[in-house]
């Protein structure tokens, strides 16, 4: 069993970092299904995310998917997420922190279910820095709330605003980290200490998997890998919400 968690997070990660989403977003309801409770999943994927993100982030720039020089517009884009997803998270993670995790359960299906389908059948709108603002509300409170969502909405929001795939990617790795970090210790600070074999047994795979993502980014076409992925999150959503209400 530890090791296919290594395993799953791995690939999880290698996705993610590649693809710009789907590591909590596929991660937390597997991990629900494997049997572990949705408020112990959160936020080990949160931390584990958190840091992998960060050597992923450092590879994307050392790379060139992405320039995250002080004043660039790469960096511009990530903090205009960030900063407005600090204060969703918090949100998020307070009412996460009140509800039970049956409803985090079904949130976290219903989620899924919707962004995997916008992967599928994306709809494009024009750029503007008022949209990425809106984006990084919405990604925020999806994320300390469900552990996931993040990826999905910024990475597909941006391209679908006109944003270079690479760049989109790139940016939204680097703006996961102070919003995983973020989110976890705010979910330690309302709900206490969680056990920590889950997050380091995700975390010794994610790393893993932050390292080799950034140079698929660079050398592969995603548009159809992001389509495979999101039928495959639409699949895990149903079948988290069957089992979570039956």
């Amino acid at each position: 069993m530890n090791a296919l968690i290594v395993i799953l997070a791995l690939v999880g990660e290698l996705i993610d970092s590649s693809l710009g989403m789907m590591y909590g977003t596929m991660l937390s309801p597997i991990l629900v299904l494997m049997g572990y409770d949705p408020k112990v999943v959160v936020p080990a994927v949160l931390i584990s995310q958190g840091l992998s993100g960060l050597a992923a982030t450092i590879r994307h720039h050392s790379i060139g998917n992405s320039d995250f020089a002080l004043t660039t517009r790469e960096t511009k884009i990530a903090w205009a997420m960030i900063v407005p997803g600090l204060f969703a998270t918090a949100l998020g993670a307070f009412v996460a922190s009140s509800i039970s995790g049956f409803t985090i359960s079904v949130y976290i299906g219903v989620l899924v279910v919707i962004i995997g389908g916008l992967c599928i059948s994306p709809k494009k709108f024009s750029f503007s820095w008022a949209r990425m603002w809106g984006i990084g509300l919405l990604a925020g409170f999806n994320k300390a709330m469900s552990g996931g969502g993040f990826g999905p909405v910024t990475t597909t929001g941006k391209v679908l605003g006109g944003v270079d795939p690479k760049i989109s990617i790139a940016t939204t790795t680097y703006a996961e980290v102070p919003i995983c970090i973020l989110g976890f210790g705010l979910w330690i600070a309302f709900n206490g200490w969680v056990h920590w074999q889950l997050p380091i047994l995700l975390t010794a795979g994610a790393m893993v998997g932050g390292l080799l993502g950034p140079p698929i980014t660079k050398r592969v076409k995603t548009d159809r890998l992001r389509r495979v992925v999101g039928t495959l999150a639409v699949m895990a959503g149903i079948i988290l919400l069957a089992k979570t209400l039956t």
